[in-house]
């Protein structure tokens, strides 16, 4: 006799056989199709869609957009954040922002959306309002159906997230960084971080817009290249760390997530300075071990918890 399906694997073969008949008929891309899958079994399929929760709901995307990929070649900046990285950036998020009962977070370059799904669903204690900007026209539109499939509120502005965003006072950022140059010159010459010559790195300028969109204290929880600290216009970035923020971690993530050491990245955290609030602390530096060692996982856990006790105890 079969073993009988899991909801989560019955809404994903929902997904992914609505998506590729879409496809057929329609000969748009898999990733806007997933998109209107979504859309159709949010408003035809309540019954199905009601005995899921918002982690089979998640993991039914996930699974559906790791089919789709491997229908369709996708350009790197559609890949989805995994939710490996998700959830220990939720997590991270969690810990210090510990006793707040709203956030106001902002998710920069939001891609898909996957990664404020995941942070979501780790933050089930507090109010969250989501705000995402992705300059993307079609990712935009797949996290807006994400966010009527998951029933969780997005506000989705489709943007260049470099350019002046339309919010302030967030207290969150988080964002899976693109690294690259970016193109519009007259835009990075405005900007701290920019160069006075060439173009100037969009993940550098993506720092800065995070900070920039937070208000006084508030913490942005970004995923970076490990080497960001390596390299010629360092100093530029780290006089602005400096001068706008205390940096608080510095954590790389499990070596097993990459394919080489110089695709590796690390989650880096910074906290707005504000005058009279911030304090300076001891900057916390460490490796995240893999997820699949739960003892090394639990060790990893105590020494955040240790160092958070140190330097945040009026948290």
């Amino acid at each position: 006799m079969a073993e009988e399906k899991t909801i989560m694997e019955r809404l994903f073969q929902e997904l992914d056989s609505k998506t590729k008949a879409l496809n057929e008929e329609n000969g748009q891309s898999f990733i806007e199709n997933l998109g209107l899958a979504m859309e159709d079994i949010y408003q035809n399929n309540r019954e199905l869609l009601e005995q899921a929760t918002l982690a089979d709901r998640r993991k039914a995307f996930q699974f559906a957009y790791l089919s789709l990929m491997q229908q369709q070649e996708i350009q790197a900046n559609h890949q989805i954040t995994p939710d490996s990285i998700g959830l220990i950036l939720g997590y991270l998020v969690e810990r210090f922002t510990e006793g707040k009962k709203e956030l106001n977070i902002v998710d920069l370059t939001s891609g898909s959306g996957h990664l404020s799904a995941t942070v979501h669903e780790v933050l089930k204690d507090q109010t969250l309002m989501h705000h995402l900007v992705e300059v993307d026209p079609v990712l935009s539109r797949v996290s807006v159906h994400l966010a009527n499939f998951l029933e969780i509120p997005f506000d989705v502005y489709p943007q260049d997230a470099i350019m002046p965003l339309p919010f302030e006072e967030a207290d969150v950022v988080i964002g899976d960084l693109p690294v690259g140059y970016y193109p519009v010159d007259d835009r990075s010459h405005e900007m701290k971080l920019g160069f006075e010559e060439g173009h100037s790195y969009a993940h550098y300028l993506l720092i800065e817009q995070a900070v920039e969109a937070l208000r006084g204290s508030g913490y942005a929880f970004l995923v970076v290249p490990s080497n960001i600290f390596e390299g010629e216009n360092v100093k530029q970035l780290e006089k602005f760390i400096a001068t706008d923020t205390e940096m608080q971690a510095f954590l790389n993530l499990p070596k097993t997530l990459f394919k080489s050491e110089n695709s590796r990245k690390s989650i880096l955290i910074l906290q707005k300075k504000e005058r009279d609030v911030t304090l300076s602390v001891e900057v916390l530096l460490a490796n995240i071990p893999d997820f699949k060692d739960p003892q090394q996982f639990q060790k990893f856990m105590g020494e955040l918890n240790e160092w958070l006790q140190q330097n945040h105890h009026k948290n």
